[in-house]
């Protein structure tokens, strides 16, 4: 018996072939989608990889910004700040529900504004980092030595979605500097004070004494008895001058630390500012500097005349400038030059800064041309 003498036994082989087939082929199927299920396994497990290393690296970034010392804050492309961390907080008073989303402006005073929106601007015109020093304001309204750093952030493309902006308090910095600074004249006061006591003693002493002692020789050759007592006169001029010298040496070796803080530091401030000027500013103290002016006071002091001097040395093509210090139930500071005078009223960062040190300790600042030519700038605060 044949295939052929049974078409129906042919027709059973042939669909059982093409059954098999048909099942093979859905056995490759089936491998095919067992192989890109085990793929998508596998990419699934390194996505949820990659978002549990994002969140934990996200945690992190948080409790790094919420924990930090500097105030960091974001700023939208429009100029609106979008975050606030504690740092924010304790540096500038403002709370976050009362800053976020309003102008970053509030921040910067008005004369510093040009100089920060040139930062954010450099930003936007593809710059990575940008830096402002200055000086930003507080809640209250009092000015706080900063330095920023802002940096652009951006999405994909390159598109430009705000600024990220770390600021850091300077103040301590600044007073440690002043600090140091007066250590250091300290030094050179005290330094100077010996050489002084060595030399008045080593000369001016030694050679009164000898004058002294040559007179006495010499009045013991006179005869004329009103000439005799004249020169013992002098003699005794002489002893008491020697006398009141040693006490002047005992006094230099003696002198307490304090005595010399703050007129140590503004010698030396001067003394610096002579490189720039090419000439030394004259500087005079009416009143007990030292002992009156709080050292809070002395540091806004210190900076003023900095400025003040440094005004003098960039702008006036003075010859000659004078420095003068009064104290009583305010101090008062003057600095005056023959230059060429302000010519019309004077718009900058340093004299805003100077007025606003001022107006911080309940004082006054004012500048105008002097009748005989240059400038005479008066700061004045209270210390009563």
């Amino acid at each position: 018996m044949t295939r052929a003498n049974h078409p129906r036994l042919a027709e059973v082989l042939a669909a059982l072939a093409r059954r098999e087939a048909e099942l093979e082929s859905d056995r490759r199927t089936i491998a095919t989608l067992q192989a890109e299920l085990e793929e998508t396994d596998r990419g699934l497990s390194a996505l949820y990889a990659e978002l549990e290393q994002a969140r934990r690296s996200e945690a992190r970034l948080a409790a790094i910004v919420q924990s930090s010392d500097d105030a960091m804050f974001a700023i939208s492309p429009e100029g609106l700040v979008q975050t606030w961390n504690p740092g924010a907080e304790r540096l500038f008073g403002h709370a976050a529900a009362e800053i976020v989303n309003r102008p970053v402006d509030v921040l910067v005073p008005a004369e510093a504004r040009g100089r920060f929106g040139a930062v954010l601007e450099r930003l936007r015109r593809g710059g990575r980092a940008g830096h402002f020093d200055g000086r930003l304001r507080r809640r209250d309204g009092s000015p706080v030595d900063v330095a920023v750093t802002v940096s652009a952030m951006r999405g994909r493309g390159g598109a430009l979605t705000g600024f990220s902006a770390v600021a850091r308090d300077l103040s301590e910095r600044l007073r440690m500097e002043a600090e140091l600074a007066a250590a250091r004249a300290e030094r050179e006061v005290l330094a100077d004070r010996e050489r002084i006591a060595r030399d008045l003693h080593d000369m001016v002493v030694q050679r009164v004494f000898a004058a002294g002692l040559a007179l006495q020789a010499t009045a013991g050759m006179v005869r004329d008895p009103r000439v005799a007592a004249r020169l013992h006169d002098v003699v005794a001029e002489l002893d008491a001058t020697i006398r009141e010298l040693r006490i002047a040496i005992f006094d230099l070796h003696t002198a307490p630390r304090e005595a010399a803080s703050l007129r140590a530091r503004i010698l030396r401030l001067t003394a610096d500012a002579a490189g720039h000027l090419g000439y030394a500013p004259a500087v005079t103290f009416d009143g007990p500097i030292d002992s009156t002016v709080p050292e809070r006071v002395a540091v806004h002091l210190l900076a003023v005349l900095r400025e003040a001097l440094s005004n003098v040395a960039r702008h006036a093509g003075a010859t000659a400038v004078s420095v003068t210090l009064t104290t009583g139930d305010a101090l008062v500071l003057e600095v005056a030059d023959n230059g060429r005078g302000m010519g019309r009223p004077a718009r900058s960062s340093g004299l805003t800064n100077m007025r606003e040190r001022a107006e911080f300790l309940g004082g006054s600042f004012t500048i105008a041309d002097r009748p005989g030519g240059g400038t005479r700038l008066e700061w004045r605060v209270p210390l009563r």
